[in-house]
């Protein structure tokens, strides 16, 4: 059954390549055309012929030798979004995008991902350059087991994590007694990628600590991806660490979502579902009451998205505070029942709620 599928998205890809200009064969089996590209990335129009397509038996590869844009599907593989940006620059529409996607889903789910297969010419791999952790962090039950008599900076940094009704066992709380960027009011959330920590993000336990979030990793983070079941049916893309981790989701650390960082959470394979903050914030530069979470919304409708609107969101302002008032269990469940998967039914809902 999947190689009708993969040839269907391959196959359709090289129709559209075709079709976009003047292409030739080479020797090496590229078959080279005007690039689509390169205005979409700072450069003139290719008129020269420096883009690149390969279909080889088990994926499609595109590479523009002028501007340096590359991207391609494996089967077995979901469709990155730079990928995706290329179909739509080739004249795809959205519909015809968002069919290849589940599509794509299809094929990774009957596909034995232990063969080998070509690496295909995509995206480059996701480093990030680890940071260190504060001075003496440890984590509360090792802090605990010291036996020692903690101070009451340490209690409160307990008694708000026990308030945020997070599994402990299951999530890594740190606290350091260092008073620089007064981390001894804080509590600490390590960041890691692929077992290795890269940084962290710590959050103020007491009111009047600015800012609120001292953070020390490199952009592009996407938090909780390393914890995601490999047989999931779907992600939930949050904001927040705290709104991740009460219900196993993944969070930008923020109200948007980067580029790489759709890429990274496209590399799961599964229906995305993003579940924004739903609080009202005043723009200090305007005075104006405005919704953060709505750029996350945006972020949704360009990359494919599926987004979210429980029947909480009216009491509650993100994912967090509604597990702390209503359960783990109740919140998936409206969660799931609140998605929206068509475009227009989601600017609707948006443009409703903001």
């Amino acid at each position: 059954m999947y190689p009708d599928l993969q040839s269907q998205i391959a196959d359709y890809t090289l129709s559209l390549w075709h079709s976009h200009s003047r292409t030739r064969s080479a020797p090496s089996n590229w078959i080279s055309g005007n690039a689509v590209c390169c205005h979409h990335n700072g450069e003139t129009a290719d008129a020269r012929g420096r883009g690149g397509m390969i279909r080889n038996a088990d994926d499609v590869n595109y590479h523009c030798f002028n501007c340096g844009y590359k991207t391609g599907y494996t089967v077995g593989r979901p469709l990155s979004y730079k990928f995706r940006k290329l179909l739509s620059w080739l004249g795809a529409s959205d519909n015809d995008v968002r069919r290849m996607v589940i599509d794509a889903i299809r094929v990774k789910d009957l596909v034995d991902l232990t063969r080998p297969a070509a690496e295909p010419v995509i995206d480059e791999p996701v480093v990030y350059s680890p940071r260190p952790l504060p001075p003496d962090a440890m984590t509360l039950q090792e802090w605990i087991a010291t036996g020692y008599e903690l101070p009451t900076e340490f209690t409160t940094a307990l008694e708000y994590v026990a308030g945020r009704n997070v599994d402990i066992d299951r999530y890594d709380f740190l606290w350091s007694p260092h008073h620089e960027h007064k981390l001894a009011y804080r509590i600490v959330i390590p960041f890691r990628w692929q077992g290795e920590t890269i940084g962290y993000t710590s959050r103020a336990v007491v009111d009047g600590i600015r800012p609120k979030f001292y953070t020390q990793h490199e952009p592009d983070y996407v938090f909780n991806v390393d914890r995601q079941h490999p047989t999931a049916k779907f992600v939930l893309v949050v904001e927040g660490p705290f709104d991740a981790m009460s219900v196993d989701g993944v969070a930008v650390c923020g109200s948007q979502c980067s580029e790489r960082q759709a890429d990274i959470i496209d590399s799961l394979g599964r229906e995305v579902i993003v579940v924004p903050d739903f609080d009202m914030q005043v723009d200090e530069r305007t005075g104006r009451t405005r919704w953060a979470g709505a750029s996350l919304i945006d972020n949704a409708l360009e990359y494919g998205w599926s987004v979210s609107f429980p029947v909480w969101a009216e009491t509650c302002k993100d994912v967090n505070e509604a597990v702390v008032r209503y359960g783990k269990l109740f919140v998936l469940k409206t969660i799931l029942d609140g998605v929206e998967r068509s475009r227009l039914k989601i600017e609707l809902r948006k443009k409703k709620y903001g």
